[in-house]
């Protein structure tokens, strides 16, 4: 009787401490919060954090968009971008505990010169994309280029092997022939693999130039 009312008192102790723990998670762990933008026109370039950003860069989101605000945030800056419409930044007021709503409509441009001036700056953004996907493209012809240089060594020393092997041999022997067979296909082997790796070499500092070119 007595074990047995150890035994409870020990399970009532564990229950209070989950349940204490538990709510103290809940109490420390803000529930996160959303900024939900919607544009007029639909889709517009986001930006968020500054009040003059780099419009060719990749835009964080593309309304309509649920943000993410991060803690203790009582405000965010969020700029809007699209070629036919003015640049617009402003700086939102957020809700301190649930999601928060705005609608933004843009004001239509007629500058052609702003215009083209935003079509250019589209244009260097997708130069940037594509120079960020060629340095990751990279990746695989210098990876071919290694995998190709480390067959190239293992060729030429099993033809090393085999030389040994043939200059041990006083005669020309069937053995002698199989050394001398081997000698010369692990050679070709070797040349060919030391080629290909060279090739994908090139072909890699190639790509990986032209990305870093085109990511400025």
């Amino acid at each position: 009787m007595f074990k047995t009312s150890i035994a409870f008192i020990i399970l009532l102790f564990a229950f209070c401490g989950n349940a204490f723990a538990e709510q103290d998670t809940t109490q420390s762990s803000p529930k996160t919060r959303y900024l939900q933008i919607s544009t007029n026109p639909s889709t517009v370039d986001l930006f968020i954090g500054k009040a003059l950003p780099d419009f060719a860069s990749k835009p964080h989101y593309v309304s309509p968009a649920f943000i993410p605000v991060p803690d203790g945030k009582d405000t965010i800056t969020v700029s809007f971008f699209h070629p036919d419409y003015a640049d617009t930044t402003v700086n939102i007021a957020l809700s301190k505990k649930d999601t928060s709503f705005i609608i933004v409509a843009l004001r239509q441009t007629y500058d052609d010169d702003e215009i083209a001036r935003k079509q250019d700056l589209i244009k260097h953004r997708n130069r940037r994309i594509l120079g960020g996907y060629l340095k990751w493209a990279s990746i695989a012809p210098f990876a071919i280029s290694g995998i190709s240089a480390i067959v190239s060594l293992y060729n030429i020393g099993k033809a090393e092997d085999h030389k040994k092997a043939m200059e041990n041999t006083r005669f020309s022997t069937e053995k002698y022939e199989a050394h001398a067979r081997d000698f010369t296909d692990h050679r070709e082997s070797a040349k060919t693999a030391k080629t290909v790796s060279k090739v994908f070499l090139g072909t890699g500092l190639a790509i990986l130039t032209a990305g870093f070119v085109l990511s400025f």
